[in-house]
């Protein structure tokens, strides 16, 4: 009887597998109806099984009853072009623990809270970041190393990309002053490109990614970095960052080699702190006059 039970379970289950991905993939069908798949895909059940799931046209026909491993509904997932609560809703339907990369309602709200308190506590330049790279805070000393206006943080709306690509600030003209520091500057922009498409590999097919893309690709540098791979992402997190800072009583700008940490808060990496410390002489003084340590050896900063 126990073993008839669990034969009826299993069936039930492969069912309800089956019945989600056939509603996920004639989805795609319809939404490709009238235009084609950048990448020729037909959404087929033929083609799904070719690509993605080799037993599957076995199991629509009864041929197999086994319910595909969880590796295997993730590839279905990434072939159907899935968002994150499709391609839960097929773990679910497997009985597999669905994928939560990040934080969200009242649990991210409380992050962030616990974030900002860490912030407020740190002597050094800092900016709170979510993985949708939006900038939820930042310092006075932030705002000092930056030369941000303090009625420029646009109600939270600013991004770091917009930090990085906007001309409108001068961060970017104050990174790229030379040879060397356009340098940097570049190598930093292709890693950080790369590093947010690898974080939100899973996350890509979702609205908030494919709306956050459009909005980036108003700068025409991102789209020109988009697709270059770092030449050594290694040693590009080791590498300091240059900019040309100043004193407010000093109309001289002075070029200073800072570094960055990221702080995370909880399980999650995001939200987390981004952090700068200042790694040479004319930064530990410029540091200085801001009112945050010339030394940071002394705090607890797990790189």
């Amino acid at each position: 009887m126990t073993m008839h039970k669990d034969k009826d379970f299993r069936y039930k289950t492969l069912k309800n597998v089956l019945g989600e991905i056939e509603a996920v993939r004639m989805k795609r069908q319809r939404e490709y109806t009238e235009l084609s798949h950048p990448l020729l895909k037909r959404f087929t059940q033929q083609e799904l099984n070719d690509e993605a799931c080799p037993t599957y046209k076995n199991l629509l026909v009864g041929r197999s009853r086994r319910i595909p491993d969880r590796q295997t509904i993730i590839h279905i997932a990434e072939y159907l072009e899935c968002t994150s609560h499709e391609r839960n809703d097929l773990l679910l339907a497997a009985e597999y623990l669905p994928i939560h990369y990040e934080l969200e309602g009242r649990s991210l709200e409380l992050a962030l809270d616990q974030t900002q308190q860490i912030m407020s506590n740190l002597p050094f330049p800092a900016m709170i970041v979510t993985h949708t790279l939006d900038i939820k805070g930042l310092n006075e000393p932030f705002r000092h190393l930056f030369d941000i206006p303090s009625d420029s943080f646009m109600n939270g709306k600013l991004n770091k990309v917009d930090f990085h690509f906007n001309s409108d600030f001068s961060i970017r003209p104050r990174s790229t002053f030379d040879a060397e520091s356009f340098e940097q500057w570049e190598s930093h922009a292709i890693f950080g490109i790369q590093a947010f498409k690898r974080y939100n590999m899973l996350s890509r097919y979702d609205h908030w990614y494919t709306k956050l893309i459009d909005k980036f690709q108003k700068y025409d540098d991102f789209n020109k970095y988009w697709n270059m791979q770092p030449k050594d992402s290694a040693s590009e997190i080791e590498q300091p960052k240059i900019i040309l800072a100043r004193m407010e009583t000093v109309d001289d700008l002075v070029p200073i080699r800072y570094k960055q940490i990221h702080l995370s808060v909880s399980s999650h990496m995001y939200p987390g702190i981004e952090v700068y410390l200042p790694i040479d002489d004319p930064a530990r003084t410029v540091f200085e006059y801001w009112g945050c340590p010339a030394e940071y050896q002394n705090y607890a900063f797990n790189e």
